[in-house]
């Protein structure tokens, strides 16, 4: 048995695996399903079934930490998300797809809420920004991961998921062989997860506007930034510019929070979101500012919700913290769900600045609950 210092590894790696099948089969399955002729109806609800398979998967977490404890669930999380895309690849079969989109999204489910759980429950206080920095930029490289496999392999060939479900094999012998100090911590009550927004309302709006950034804007930047002119090929990599912030100043920014504090921080990674969303319309217009500012607008939206999960660590312990990962995973969920619904309205009711009108109106309302915290006594430590 491994030493408990290759837990938090193994916690990332519960999140790497989730990260590449997701940014995988979401692209992989529309452009498949747009190939064969399926309605535009057909695809979205193939999109949004991961989704509906996570909120499932935390709603099932209580009975089922009574039941089995964590370390067995964890590895049928990746068990079970390595079948799921692997059988992908062996049937064409619309239903059965759908099925087991939702199949996939109830295994990533579990491997968020118990990994997230894990991580923060077994990293020391001093160093807690750093890992969690860590494990979310290992989420968010194995996500981009995902289409830089399906430009390689292409669409129609079975290459992209076969290495999929092989990046399965460490994560698995991984959490075999290590010990899991959190192996008998419990969910409560599917209710108990929505205790977290109120329990936490900053940190629950925090992990809201991180999944509409996630989902609506980076879907939608490239026509925002066709909207102003730019080329498709350009605007398409705007969205790259963004991820690359996102992943490689996590770490950095982990780094500070372990050394300032936090809630500032927070605060200011929010601020410059929102002065960075209601300046991009100009930001666009010159080349020379346009990519640094893509770039820091990933690493502060990023760190936004990296912050989210630190905090979530600091001021949760024990059963508390699963039901706590718990709630952000079901916020998360739905962000990501109505997520794109808002941004493309708003695209539409305000071209062609909808959309960062829309981020903005987003990190107000989360620097208004953070404005407010500041000013109340609060059960947050800092």
């Amino acid at each position: 048995m491994l030493s408990g210092r290759w837990e938090p590894v193994a916690a990332i790696c519960t999140v790497a695996v989730v990260g590449l099948v997701t940014g995988l089969t979401v692209p992989l399955v529309s452009l498949r399903l747009s190939g064969g002729g399926a309605s535009s109806a057909l695809i979205g609800t193939a999109a949004a079934l991961p989704a509906v398979g996570i909120l499932a998967a935390v709603m099932c977490l209580g009975p089922l930490t009574w039941r089995w404890r964590v370390k067995p669930l964890l590895v049928t999380g990746m068990l079970g998300s390595a079948v799921s895309t692997g059988l992908l690849a062996v049937t064409d079969d619309v239903p059965v797809w759908l099925v087991l989109r939702f199949a996939g999204g109830v295994f990533a489910g579990l491997l968020l809420v118990l990994g997230e759980t894990w991580i923060n429950a077994v990293t020391a206080e001093a160093t807690r920004g750093r890992w969690i920095a860590l494990y979310t930029s290992v989420f968010t490289l194995c996500q981009v991961s995902g289409p830089g496999l399906l430009a390689l392999f292409g669409s129609a060939a079975q290459w992209s998921l076969l290495v999929a479900v092989l990046t399965h094999v460490p994560g698995i012998a991984l959490l075999a062989a290590v010990s899991c100090r959190i192996d008998a911590f419990k969910a409560g009550k599917p209710a108990a997860a929505w205790t977290f927004a109120r329990a936490a309302p900053t940190i629950a709006l925090a992990v809201l506007m991180f999944s509409f950034f996630d989902s609506a804007v980076l879907a939608l930047l490239p026509l925002y930034g066709m909207a102003h002119g730019h080329a498709e090929a350009v605007a398409v990599l705007m969205v790259g510019a963004v991820f690359a912030g996102d992943a490689l100043l996590q770490v950095p920014l982990g780094w500070w929070a372990d050394h300032v504090d936090r809630r500032r921080l927070h605060v200011g990674c929010a601020v410059l979101v929102l002065l960075l969303a209601l300046a991009m319309p100009l930001l666009l217009g010159v080349s020379v500012l346009t990519w640094p500012a893509l770039v820091v607008l990933g690493a502060a939206a990023g760190g936004v919700y990296t912050l989210g999960l630190v905090r979530i660590g600091q001021d949760f312990t024990d059963d508390e913290l699963v039901d706590a990962n718990a709630g952000a995973t079901v916020l998360w969920a739905l962000g990501s769900l109505v997520g794109p619904l808002i941004g493309s309205a708003a695209a539409n009711l305000l071209p062609p600045d909808g959309l960062m009108l829309a981020l903005a109106a987003v990190t107000a309302l989360f620097l208004t609950a953070a404005v407010a915290e500041f000013r109340a006594p609060a059960r947050l430590s800092r």
